[in-house]
């Protein structure tokens, strides 16, 4: 026969068990929220060095990013917004704005005038 002070025993192991199992996951969430806000830090951090140097990444991801936009009108010969949008990450606004400076320099050209018929070329 069973004896009731074995099955409150086994009780309060499993107990304990799954009390010491969601310490343990409870640990590993904050040590990832630990991590994600020390990185949040340092970019604030970085931020707060001046916005000259916030400024001078932008100016260097922009120009990465038309420079980018001319290899691909280099290679395929023509290309939409769409494909520039999807292929570097960037809102389809963003990606007219750098077709636009680019058009501005001469380094392409538009072709039609809106909608899904605009197509730039080199």
């Amino acid at each position: 026969m069973i004896n009731y002070l074995e099955i409150g025993l086994v009780l309060v192991i499993v107990g304990l068990g799954f009390w010491v199992w969601k310490l343990y996951q409870d640990k590993k969430q904050n040590d990832k929220e630990v991590k994600l806000l020390e990185k949040e830090r340092d970019e604030y951090a970085d931020f707060g060095n001046g916005l000259e140097e916030y400024n001078k990444k932008m100016r260097g991801k922009k120009n990465e990013a038309k420079n980018k936009i001319l290899e691909m009108l280099e290679a395929k010969g023509k290309i939409s917004n769409r494909d520039i949008a999807s292929s570097l990450k960037v809102s389809a606004r963003t990606a007219i704005r750098y077709l636009d400076e680019l058009e501005a320099d001469g380094q392409a050209r538009q072709a039609g005038k809106t909608g899904k018929s605009v197509f730039y070329s080199k």
